[in-house]
Parts: structure tokens; sequence; C-alpha cells
């Protein structure tokens, strides 16, 4: 389903607040009509799909990925410089990132699993 143009405007104005981006979208009405307007923009699933979608490559580009984490600790880890603790830590968290470690749990005692199918009828 496409956007009407205040929907598309709405996307891309959009920086987390939902009043704030209905306003500049070109929505009119009063603080309350706005707040109501942005929030039902955001419930839409088009809407918050495209938002996603817009919002994606700068979340990317901001949060480390997996390998980036792991070259970090080992630079941290190889610095001479750094505090031995701080090596260590470094060495620790790279470590777990390959899961080098395993936390052994014990459990004893009875385990009940109740499965509820939401599907049954309900007895009368």
């Amino acid at each position: 389903m496409a956007l009407t143009p205040k929907q598309q405007a709405f996307v891309e104005v959009y920086a987390g607040n939902a009043t704030d981006a209905a306003r500049k979208a070109g929505y009119a009405g009063s603080d309350n009509v706005l707040a109501q307007q942005g929030r039902a923009n955001l419930r839409n699933p088009h809407i918050a799909k495209a938002i996603a979608k817009r919002q994606a490559p700068a979340r990317a580009a901001r949060i480390a990925s997996r390998v980036d984490r792991q070259a970090f600790w080992t630079s941290m880890m190889e610095d001479a410089k750094k505090k031995p603790l701080i090596r260590l830590k470094a060495s620790e968290l790279l470590g777990k990132s390959e899961a080098d470690f395993t936390d052994k749990v014990e459990h004893s005692g009875n385990v009940s699993i109740d499965v509820i199918n939401p599907y049954a009828k309900k007895p009368e």
C-alpha cells in the first residue's frame, strides 16, 4: 500500500517525536490532535516499516557489528600499554563472543510443563 504524501512526509521527518513529525509533515490541529495523529501514524504498519527502512542505514552505522567488537577487544588485549585488568577483560569478552566458555547449570528436582492450547474450547 502506497503512503499518502502526508504519511510519506511524516516518515521523512520522524526523529523520535511523533507530534513534531506530524506538525512538520503538514497535519493540522492542536498539540493534542497532532499527538493523536502521530501515534496513529506510528501504529500504522506501513508507516512503521517505512520509518524502520529509512533509519536502518544510520542505525547500522552507529552499532558496532560483532566483527567490529571482536577487532576492538583484540586490539585492547594486544595493547601492552593497557593495564593488565583491561587486557584481561578484553580477552574474556573476546572469548565469550567466540563461545570459548560455557556456563554449567545444574538443576535437580521436577519440572512440569503445562501446554495451553489457545484454540481449545473452554469448558462451560
